[in-house]
């Protein structure tokens, strides 16, 4: 892709920003993974999907990003479907050491979201910086595995693998793309409300069953994504 597109170019602000994506996107993924390890998946994956809050905080007051009413009552809302979709009475007793790895991996997450919105100001080229920071991310996956000394692959890895690669190619193309055009503050909320449609899709081929609080959520999300588009 990156060959179509051009060919690969490659300054000093791409080699900076390219490592320090890979080194905050590596933690913060491998932070969250043991915290699942220990803890419960709803609570921690909403905490983990929370970052935007402080991602678009940050890019308000660092950035000078405008703050309308609108971004107000989007972000609001996008919380609220967060909450609503993975909040769990029978979970509400987790393990602290759980809890405070899913923080720590949410502010991570933040400042990973931080630092690509500050690369679309200097990069050469949207395709040319997902591969360089890529290929950074491989080489600390590589390094972690050969000191975990976990280098197991399942059967049906090498079948997923595949296809998931492409989709998160593409994903991490429009993500890249859509901070480089839009604020944080206004991108993240959206990005991160992706769950809603999963689940939707889940329910429509895997036959998930959706509760009510979660059929609240996705109308929350729907209306949070309205109201961030009328900016």
């Amino acid at each position: 892709m990156a060959l179509m597109s051009g060919g690969i170019k490659w300054q000093r602000a791409d080699l900076v920003y390219g490592l320090l994506g890979a080194v905050f996107g590596f933690a913060g993924f491998t932070l969250m993974l043991h915290s699942l390890t220990r803890g419960h998946a709803g609570v921690n994956y909403a905490i983990f999907r929370s970052s935007f809050a402080f991602s678009a905080g940050s890019a308000i007051v660092i950035l000078d990003e405008a703050l309308y009413i609108n971004k107000i009552i989007g972000i609001m809302l996008a919380c609220l479907a967060i909450a609503l979709f993975f909040y769990d009475r029978n979970h509400l007793s987790v393990v602290r050491r759980s809890l405070l790895m899913a923080f720590a991996a949410m502010l991570i997450a933040a400042a990973f979201q931080m630092i690509i919105k500050l690369s679309t100001r200097v990069f050469s080229s949207p395709i040319s910086y997902i591969l360089l920071m890529n290929l950074f991310f491989f080489g600390f996956v590589v390094v972690y595995a050969l000191i975990a000394r976990n280098f197991r692959f399942p059967r049906t890895t090498f079948v997923l693998a595949p296809a998931n690669g492409v989709m998160m190619a593409l994903a991490t193309f429009f993500y890249v793309t859509a901070l480089q055009k839009g604020e944080l503050s206004t991108v993240m909320p959206i990005i991160q409300l992706s769950f809603t449609f999963t689940a939707i899709l889940a329910a429509i081929f895997l036959k998930d069953r959706i509760s009510t609080r979660q059929i609240f959520g996705i109308i929350c999300a729907g209306i949070a994504i309205i109201a961030m588009g009328a900016i």
